[in-house]
C-alpha cells in the first residue's frame, strides 16, 4: 500500500562490487554508483524521494500491525467481491482467474459505440472511485485493483456507481 518509485536489491555483494566494471547505461540506475554512495555515505546516491520512502514505512508499519494472513485475507475478499462484479455485470476479463494474480482484474472494453473510457473513469472518479487504464498493447482493457484500504462494501458501492455511469452513458453489456 506504498507508492510505487521504490526498488529493494538483494543480490551478492560481489556481484554488485564486480558491476563497477560493466559498461554505464545509465547514471541515475547504477546498481554500483548507488551501491558505493551508500557504502561511504549512508544516503542515496541522488536526491532520494522522500514521500515515497516515508510511504513506504507507514505501508511497513502497517503490514506488520495487521499482520501478512490478515491482510491478505482481505485482498482476496476484494479480489472476489471485484470478480463477482465485474460477472453480474457483464463485463469480460482477459486473465483466466486460476492464473490471475489475485490483486488486478483486466477487464475488456465493452462492444458498445457508447463506452469511452475517460468518459466512464471520470464519473466514477467525480464520486470517489478510481478506474485504471489497461496496459496491454493488443486489448483494449480497463483494471480494477483489490489494493489499498479498501474492502467488500467499497467494492460494492464502487459497482454501484460503475452500473450508474453505464446507464448514464448509454452503454449496453452483452
Amino acid at each position: 500500500m506504498a507508492m510505487a518509485g521504490l526498488s529493494f536489491i538483494i543480490g551478492r555483494t560481489d556481484i554488485i562490487k564486480a558491476s563497477k566494471n560493466y559498461p554505464t547505461r545509465s547514471y541515475y540506475c547504477n546498481l554500483y554508483l548507488q551501491y558505493e554512495y551508500f557504502e561511504k555515505t549512508g544516503e542515496m546516491h541522488f536526491t532520494p524521494p522522500v514521500q515515497t520512502v516515508y510511504a513506504t514505512i507507514q505501508a511497513l508499519k502497517e503490514y506488520f500491525q495487521v499482520g501478512e494472513e490478515a491482510k491478505f485475507a482481505r485482498h482476496r475478499r476484494v479480489y472476489e467481491a471485484i470478480r463477482k462484479g465485474v460477472e453480474k455485470m457483464g463485463f469480460q476479463t482477459v486473465i483466466d482467474p486460476k492464473i490471475e494474480s489475485g490483486l488486478v482484474v483486466s477487464v475488456k472494453y465493452p462492444d458498445d459505440p457508447n463506452w469511452d473510457f475517460e468518459k466512464v473513469h471520470d464519473y466514477c472518479y467525480e464520486r470517489g472511485f478510481t478506474i485504471y487504464p489497461g496496459k496491454i498493447s493488443t486489448t483494449n482493457t480497463f483494471r480494477l485493483c483489490s489494493l489499498g484500504n479498501i474492502d467488500v462494501k467499497d467494492i460494492e458501492d464502487f459497482f454501484v456507481v460503475l452500473d450508474q455511469a453505464l446507464k448514464n452513458f448509454g452503454i449496453k453489456l452483452k
